[in-house]
């Protein structure tokens, strides 16, 4: 019989990645990084005190300090990766992988060079983002991203009404129906004005639940957070394969 020992600062045990929150209040439906049902791993969740939505994506470098100090938390809890529910979290890459000697995933964003790298430096790539007014080349460079040589069509959901009364406003009620409408109109309206584009990468945690109609609607692949998540949880725990030879 195995015998396992207590691992200190644990309470819970088994959990691949543990992923660090907004402190914001929305429905989380199947899909969204924030409900558990949307991965086939167990995951663990930890809210960050005062960072809300509007607080993360104008910049928050006070912060620092307490996701560097929360990610620590979830180590102890023996996660093998963390990650987080907003792309704009990428402000904070440097500071948590630091803390931690586990990998880190802060951002759907840091998919971009692999998607770049996957297509044509002539091709666009499309990133509909919550809120355009704050992403821009100029906060990718801040986090660490090397830009592509493709050109980088960024599309904002913050004058949506739905996604930014339901998400940006957090008014506590979501219609899934309206949001699947709102970005997939903004998708194709990328498409069309960039036909060459090559994919998609949705920014949002929030996004995930309408990445299939976006792609049935466009044709295009269409990268999100949790690819991201899936992506870094596939390193940390091989599938071991059977069948026939």
């Amino acid at each position: 019989m195995t015998t396992y020992q207590t691992r200190r600062g644990a309470y819970t045990y088994g959990q691949a990645v543990g992923i660090l929150l907004l402190d914001a209040k929305a429905p989380f439906i199947p899909g969204d990084v924030a409900n558990a049902t949307s991965y086939d791993y167990p995951v663990i969740y930890k809210t960050v005190e005062g960072l809300s939505t509007s607080v993360c994506l104008n910049g928050a470098p006070e912060f620092h300090e307490k996701l560097a100090a929360a990610a620590k938390e979830l180590a102890r809890e023996g996660v093998k990766g963390i990650s987080s529910d907003c792309g704009f979290m990428l402000q904070f890459q440097e500071a948590v992988a630091e803390a931690v000697d586990i990998p880190v995933c802060m951002s759907s964003l840091l998919q971009l060079p692999f998607i770049a790298r996957s297509l044509d430096p002539s091709q666009p790539i499309g990133v509909i983002t919550a809120d355009s007014t704050n992403l821009d080349e100029g906060f990718l460079t801040r986090g660490g991203i090397k830009l592509p040589p493709n050109p980088l069509i960024i599309r904002g959901m913050q004058d949506e009404p739905e996604f930014k009364t339901a998400v940006l406003e957090e008014k506590g009620t979501l219609d899934s129906d309206l949001i699947t409408a709102e970005t997939v109109a903004c998708a194709e309206k990328l498409l069309a004005e960039y036909p060459t584009m090559g994919a998609i990468l949705l920014e949002c945690s929030m996004l995930p639940p309408y990445a299939k109609a976006v792609q049935d609607a466009v044709g295009l692949p269409v990268y999100d957070f949790i690819s991201a998540i899936d992506y870094l949880s596939a390193g940390m725990r091989p599938r071991a394969y059977t069948g026939g030879y």
